[in-house]
């Protein structure tokens, strides 16, 4: 009876063991792989810009006061350049690869002072030192590298004056105009990024008129047109 159930036991035993060695293995535990988020334009974002500036002001004839007696103007006048410096601020929404946004900015300019000579040899001086836009962009996004145009309302500051009579024909105004352009801008971290951007400006004609400043002749009277380009470099922090 021993002999017979040692021999059952050693059957039942290496039964067991062939059975386990055909199971599979247990299986080994591995870390979850951790997805790295990729990089968006989405965001607020806030910085500055420097830059060059071009103005390009044009005076031609243009005001006729009735009942008054008329002197054409010719004020020839070449463009000025100076720098361009100020700040920005924007907001981005990317789908896809396609980025959507409205970028606002206010600007400061040395174009310094543009004098003109009426018929009549009154200096006309033409001031404008500072502007700002509201522009809505379209861009295209390539990782950290964005492509885009921009396009929206500006305005600019405005002062005209005739030295010789001592008569202010425009005092201190604002202009208002649209403007477009674009660039691109790339993100060296996932926060910073810089950029290079164009744009034209072209701001809404005023016509001027004011009387001869001896013997009564007649109205001086003239039309200005405005506009600008500008080419900048950017920095901004994007939050």
């Amino acid at each position: 009876m021993n002999r017979l159930a040692i021999s059952a036991m050693t059957f039942l035993a290496a039964t067991f063991a062939a059975q386990a060695a055909d199971l599979p293995p247990a299986p080994t535990y591995k870390e979850p792989a951790v997805l790295l988020p990729t990089f968006t334009w989405t965001g607020l974002y806030l910085g500055g810009e420097l830059g060059w500036m071009q103005t390009d002001p044009k005076f031609t004839p243009g005001a006729v006061v009735p009942g008054a007696a008329f002197v054409a103007s010719s004020l020839p006048v070449g463009d000025k350049q100076g720098l361009s410096y100020g700040f920005l601020a924007g907001y981005n929404y990317q789908i896809g690869q396609f980025v959507v946004g409205v970028e606002g900015d206010f600007t400061g300019w040395t174009v310094g002072t543009m004098r003109s000579t009426a018929i009549t040899g009154d200096f006309i001086t033409a001031q404008s030192r500072w502007g700002g836009a509201i522009r809505g962009r379209l861009g295209y996004a390539a990782d950290h590298a964005l492509f885009y145009l921009a396009g929206g309302a500006a305005l600019a500051s405005t002062k005209i004056a005739a030295t010789t009579t001592g008569y202010s024909i425009g005092g201190d105004d604002t202009r208002w105009g649209w403007t477009i352009g674009g660039g691109v801008d790339y993100a060296f971290t996932d926060h910073w990024f810089t950029g290079l951007a164009y744009r034209y400006t072209q701001y809404d004609s005023k016509i001027f008129a004011y009387p001869i400043g001896f013997q009564n002749l007649g109205i001086v009277g003239f039309k200005q047109e405005m506009s600008d380009q500008r080419v900048t470099v950017r920095i901004g922090y994007k939050f």
